[in-house]
């Protein structure tokens, strides 16, 4: 009896094994997606920075994460007149969005968030004798139509809107005080 309860021992560990997430691949894909981010932002401040009215400069940092350990990735400093305006990345393991970013200015920080379609979703489950009930809501007020970048405003009214030029400038704005 002990060999075959060994053996199946043996087999459901095998088993979790297999299902495990690759971890390097995710790494990847943040840094991929950090990257398209960083490239949407100086597109869009292209105008600025050609006309030398604002300067962008990345810089490597470290990162640490549970299962991801310690990685290189970039900040974004954006230096307009005597302000400076960063991105920098917080990570990818996180409750709610695949990614975030911390756009700091003088007057306060904005979090931009990596967002699934339909964006986080709260789900509570209670399991009773025979019975079970399940409620889900959104954990973000907005609409998010589809996987991508959003600018988070502040608690405690949290709404998100979509990463776009013109959401890009209200924030720049908004976190210097302007």
């Amino acid at each position: 009896m002990a060999k075959q309860e060994f053996a199946e021992f043996v087999k459901r560990k095998t088993a979790q094994v297999q299902d495990e997430v690759d971890w390097a691949k995710e790494r990847a894909n943040w840094l991929q997606a950090l990257d398209a981010l960083y490239t949407r932002m100086e597109e869009h401040l292209r105008p600025y920075t050609q006309a030398g009215e604002i300067k962008v400069e990345r810089t490597p940092i470290q990162l640490m994460e549970d299962h991801l350990g310690s990685y290189d990735a970039d900040k974004l400093t954006f230096k307009i007149g005597r302000e400076k305006i960063v991105a920098k990345p917080i990570g990818t393991l996180l409750i709610g969005a695949r990614g975030r970013v911390d756009l700091s200015g003088p007057r306060k920080t904005l979090k931009i968030v990596l967002l699934a379609q339909d964006g986080p979703v709260f789900t509570t489950k209670i399991e009773t004798v025979g019975v079970t009930e399940e409620s889900s809501r959104a954990m973000a007020r907005g609409d998010v139509d589809e996987a991508g970048w959003y600018i988070e405003t502040p608690p405690p009214e949290s709404a998100v809107v979509a990463f776009g030029e013109d959401s890009f400038r209200d924030a720049i704005m908004e976190v210097s005080g302007g």
